[in-house]
């Protein structure tokens, strides 16, 4: 999804109804009412569109994600969050050395759920996991006979099953396995 830019669109709006001012000065000039009725229209129609644009609240995306230094730390701060947000009608009976205690653990468990998530995510034993970097694979053995290269089937085969030989060994060597 592309997103415009509002100021980009203000000033270009702004700069169609400044260029329909003058049209309209031009056609009062000339006595020509039909294209002073056009250009007036044409300008009242930017200024609906500016109007609305000022109802309109810009929300950069990347303001609302915080980028963290590590994936360990978002996880961390998540789980601070979670843990602190996290509703009980047993917490507000504790003590505040308990409630410490109870937030300490709930961000325990976030971080080892996390950490867990993301271990599995990387995890190559999943076929889920590996299904995207075979296809990304097959596309780039594709692309390569699209360039120019003999279409000859059984070279086809041959390199495929050659390029899915190093790429396994590629994922054992990722994952501390004996090559």
């Amino acid at each position: 999804m592309e997103l415009i830019d509002k100021d980009a669109l203000v000033a270009e709006l702004e700069r169609l109804v400044s260029n329909g001012k003058l049209k309209c000065q031009q056609a009062q000039e000339n006595n020509d009412h039909e294209s002073y009725v056009a250009w007036s229209e044409h300008i009242a129609t930017c200024g609906k569109i500016l109007s609305f644009l000022d109802t309109l609240e810009v929300i950069d995306p990347y303001e609302q994600c915080i980028q963290y230094s590590s994936i360990e730390d978002g996880i961390k701060a998540h789980a601070e969050t979670y843990s602190f947000n996290i509703e009980s009608e047993l917490f507000n009976q504790l003590t505040k050395e308990q409630q410490a205690l109870w937030r300490k653990e709930i961000e325990q468990a976030c971080i080892s759920g996390g950490d867990a998530g993301y271990s599995l995510a990387k995890d190559t034993r999943y076929k889920e996991n590996l299904e995207v970097k075979e296809a990304d694979l097959e596309k780039k053995i594709n692309l390569w006979f699209d360039y120019g290269f003999p279409n000859d089937e059984e070279l086809l085969d041959y390199i495929k099953e050659t390029a899915k030989h190093f790429f396994e060994l590629g994922l054992k060597a990722q994952k501390g396995e004996e090559v």
